[in-house]
């Protein structure tokens, strides 16, 4: 393959509104949409460190893309030479690995004529099952679960809202709670004891990253199955996390993780160790989701993912749908968008 024309599009999309989590609130999004070309094949891209989540610069990224397409400029590669080329100029910079990894990916695609995840995976299906949002979902919609953010209210408060939530919402939707390392040990029993009454299908990153140790300890004190996010970054990360026995749930971001091989990695890692795996968005564009749909297709993944975040985005339109909380594939090659 020979690249001729490699293009980095910087973008920055307010929120609808502002977006607040126990550690960060979010007013815009930036980042970098990625267009790549060869022959008459476009492939896209997206890199976008998110603030409290990833461990690069915006800066970083654009280095790194710029050394990328010095070292490709003029030459043809292999695909294999191609991949290992994007690890060697991604290192520490998992955003930029997802973003060169997703156009590849997508470009080969439409060169097969086969939708992305068709492409890594011919078994793939082409739908499933998102969460909703609590605040910006509502019981009509259709979703069978929800995800509440929490640890930035007073206990009496997370208690009474999640009152009005399954009141609203039904007995038979669950719900996830996302704590984003807001807790201390203590705390975090005392809050998990107090929302095990109600339809909770776990609770994600409830202490901080780092606290693997404690993770594991709460796990002998609530019924609520512990996921992690913040936690897991790459592989490495998901090793420890397992020797600790710190969680029966991976939430993986693969913005975060790095893309489509890290992310299968860790995938077969967990499956080994009987630990459910969840894709999640990191409030990306339309670029970023399609690929992480593509990337749970691909690796044939039932758990009900965190994809349904288009709306967010005030000029950010979803790509495909949400009907009765599913999400699915066109038949169009590649990630089946353009910019």
């Amino acid at each position: 393959m020979k690249i001729s024309h490699f293009q980095v599009i910087p973008y920055s999309i307010p929120f609808v509104k502002p977006l607040q989590t126990a550690g960060e609130t979010y007013t815009h999004r930036e980042g970098i949409w990625l267009k790549i070309q060869s022959e008459e094949f476009t492939g896209f891209g997206e890199a976008a460190p998110l603030l409290g989540f990833s461990r690069e610069t915006l800066k970083e990224v654009h280095y790194a893309l710029e050394g990328f397409n010095q070292a490709i400029e003029g030459e043809s590669f292999e695909n294999e030479e191609l991949f290992s080329l994007i690890e060697v100029h991604s290192q520490n910079i998992p955003s930029v690995r997802f973003s060169l990894e997703t156009a590849i990916y997508d470009l080969l695609a439409k060169e097969a004529e086969l939708p992305l995840a068709k492409y890594c995976n011919l078994g793939a299906k082409t739908e499933i099952s998102v969460n909703g949002m609590a605040g910006v979902h509502f019981p009509g919609d259709g979703f069978s679960v929800i995800k509440v953010k929490v640890g930035f209210r007073n206990l009496f408060d997370e208690i009474e809202n999640m009152e009005y939530l399954t009141e609203s919402f039904g007995n038979e939707v669950r719900f996830r709670l996302d704590a984003n390392g807001a807790f201390d040990l203590p705390q975090a029993i005392r809050f998990c004891k107090k929302m095990e009454k109600f339809n909770i299908e776990y609770i994600e990153q409830p202490l901080p990253a780092n606290n693997l140790e404690d993770l594991a300890e709460l796990t002998y004190h609530t019924e609520i199955p512990i996921a992690v996010d913040e936690s897991l970054t790459d592989f490495t990360s998901a090793e420890k996390i397992i020797d600790e026995q710190a969680a029966q749930v991976f939430i993986i971001k693969p913005m975060v993780s790095g893309g489509f091989t890290e992310c299968e990695k860790i995938i077969h890692l967990a499956q080994a160790e009987n630990i459910r795996t969840v894709i999640t968005s990191s409030l990306e564009t339309s670029i970023g989701r399609e690929a992480c749909l593509h990337i749970v297709l691909s690796n044939e993944i039932a758990e009900v993912c965190g994809l349904a975040t288009g709306c967010l985005l005030s000029e950010d339109k979803p790509l495909n749908p949400i009907l009765g909380g599913k999400i699915g594939i066109s038949e169009s090659p590649g990630l089946g968008i353009d910019l």
